[in-house]
């Protein structure tokens, strides 16, 4: 990965990162599926002098999920996949935080009581990870909320045919 230019409003990308005023934490945004579960190894590293945080969504089947490490180690983690049978599905493992059964009660409470088939369960781990962090994938920040927003370059891999003739 490469940091590119500053920029003056939010990225509108694949890659992007920026350090949050309001609450210090700084925002890898990524939109390459899969991108948090298949860098667990640098997630530990960091999160060794960092408190780090994967959130990963995918409103497509309603799938979200946060969790969070500390010391190398995952502490938590919550996901909920709503394209199942069970409109109520949770999955839930570790020492979840200080608010996480108030959110839970709350927004089994708004799925019980909807007549509209939202999916209040979806909500449950972004909320979760934004009670510390302050922030949601769908807010738009503004420049005034960032110290700066930086794009990211990631290289393509090369195919077989370019690595075999140098293309």
């Amino acid at each position: 990965m490469t940091l590119g230019d500053r920029q003056t409003e939010m990225p509108d990308g694949q890659w992007w990162i920026a350090k949050l005023i309001e609450s210090g934490w700084t925002i890898l945004w990524s939109e390459s599926e899969g991108f948090g579960q298949n860098t667990l190894a640098q997630v530990s590293e960091l999160s060794r002098q960092y408190e780090t945080y994967i959130c990963e969504v995918n409103e497509t089947v309603m799938w979200s999920s946060a969790e969070f490490w500390k010391g190398g180690q995952q502490i938590w983690k919550i996901t909920h996949a709503g394209d199942g049978d069970d409109l109520f599905d949770l999955s839930e493992s570790g020492v979840l935080p200080e608010g996480f059964s108030e959110l839970k009660q709350m927004h089994n409470s708004a799925q019980q009581n909807d007549g509209e088939g939202d999916d209040h369960i979806f909500e449950i781990p972004l909320d979760l990870a934004a009670l510390d962090f302050g922030f949601r994938h769908e807010n738009y920040l503004k420049h005034s909320d960032v110290e700066s927003f930086f794009t990211i370059f990631v290289p393509k891999k090369k195919s077989l045919f370019s690595r075999i003739f140098g293309r």
